[in-house]
């Protein structure tokens, strides 16, 4: 089979645009032939519903979000879980930077504004039918990279990022990297408290050459399941590695691994900024004190500028947070006029005792600090629900809950 019969799967409600999709995908240049049409709205859905999209197998998934864009996101990562490798192209009305987030998050490809420019339609459908390959092949989902960042030294940035992808691996099981891009002063692997052979450096080095195999011998794994790519013993100058290069290898690394946390040097350098372009979200740690949120707030401007989508890719971490502080979570959201994604507890002996051990702390289930980075790490994972999930607007997740539990029911 070529290119031009992957098969399209349409959910809308909107006759209009059924006819334009139609008309587009008369162009046989385009990638994909349609094979099914459902004209319900996403709270109407069923087992019948669910079986049709079972049947056809469509390797791209076409969303019309709009008559309901929350129970639209909502079965967007019903696909996701139960369509691995496929395609969905969302359309819809304009959309909240966090729903387009939450999009994205739950397997949202592209997500197009009604009414749809058919032209960038028709860009779009042939960009991904491309991406699954001729013959309907799956196409290898990259990974999500989150960054870790901090303009004030001594935040905790490297206690987080360790603790926080040990945790991503444990409650997901998927291939979880740690890279540590402080090619300074990185301290990553004392944290993990293993002794690297090679670096992020050397990698650099050798990338002409890289593949899977070859990735395989820079990275070190830890007992906890999290593979490491650390930072140079010494300190790296004359031979730190560019903007670009460090780009390159972020994006080639994201094709390996599910999760790829990123831990960066406290300032804005052509390393930090790679990555910052390369993430699909930056988590801003801050503590509770005067001279961490004066940082913040200096240099938060040039840290939106930085970013391709500005705010709505950060995420506020703060850290070391104690309730009954003279500085509440409100000053720190005030001052900062961001709001707060995650806190975590002020636990700083058992951190220190953790790093001077080389074990990270979320390895002990009871602290703290392991149960705020877990909800953290849940929260990235899509692991966690929003509120009113349960009732109301849940007609998706219930009817999703039962498909997926059916199989285990053995009821007499």
């Amino acid at each position: 089979m070529t290119a031009a019969g992957l098969r399209a799967a349409l959910i809308s409600t909107d006759a209009g645009f059924r006819g334009q999709l139609r008309d587009i995908l008369l162009d046989e240049g385009v990638g994909a032939t349609l094979a099914l049409e459902i004209h319900e709205r996403f709270a109407a859905f069923g087992e019948k519903q669910v079986r049709e999209l079972r049947h056809v197998n469509a390797e791209l998934l076409i969303l019309d979000l709009q008559d309901d864009p929350e129970l639209g996101v909502q079965f967007a990562q019903f696909l996701s879980n139960t369509h691995p490798g496929h395609r969905i192209l969302a359309v819809g009305p304009a959309l909240s930077h966090e729903m387009l987030l939450s999009a994205m998050r739950a397997g949202v490809a592209d997500y197009q504004i009604k009414p749809v420019n058919v032209d960038a339609l028709r860009d779009s459908i042939s960009r991904l039918s491309q991406s699954l390959g001729r013959g309907g092949a799956k196409a290898k989902r990259l990974g999500h990279i989150y960054t870790l960042f901090s303009p004030k030294g001594g935040s905790g940035v490297t206690s987080v990022a360790t603790n926080l992808a040990v945790v991503l691996h444990r409650l997901t099981s998927k291939r979880t990297l740690l890279v540590d891009l402080d090619l300074e002063l990185g301290e990553v692997a004392l944290h993990l408290g293993v002794q690297p052979r090679f670096n992020f450096v050397d990698m650099v080095q050798n990338f002409h050459r890289m593949d899977a195999d070859l990735l395989a011998s820079y990275i070190e794994q830890h007992e906890s399941g999290v593979h490491l790519l650390s930072a140079p013993f010494h300190p790296v100058r004359a031979e730190a590695p560019s903007g670009d290069e460090i780009r390159r290898i972020l994006h080639f690394l994201r094709q390996h691994y599910d999760y790829v946390i990123v831990d960066t040097p406290k300032t804005f350098s052509p390393g930090t900024l790679a990555a910052f372009d390369q993430s699909e979200l930056v988590l801003l740690v801050t503590n509770v004190d005067l001279p961490s949120l004066r940082n913040i707030q200096r240099g938060l401007p040039m840290l939106k500028r930085a970013l391709p989508r500005g705010e709505s890719q950060i995420r506020l971490i703060v850290n070391r947070y104690h309730s009954g502080g003279d500085i509440t979570l409100a000053d720190v959201e005030r001052t900062l006029s961001l709001k707060a994604s995650g806190t975590i507890r002020n636990d700083y002996d058992a951190v220190i005792g953790s790093i001077n051990t080389g074990k990270p702390i979320v390895l002990n289930g009871k602290s703290k600090y392991t149960q705020d980075v877990r909800a953290i790490g849940a929260e990235l994972a899509g692991l966690t629900t929003g509120p009113g999930s349960a009732n109301g607007r849940g007609v998706v997740s219930r009817l999703l809950g039962r498909v997926r539990r059916k199989p285990q029911e053995k009821k007499p």
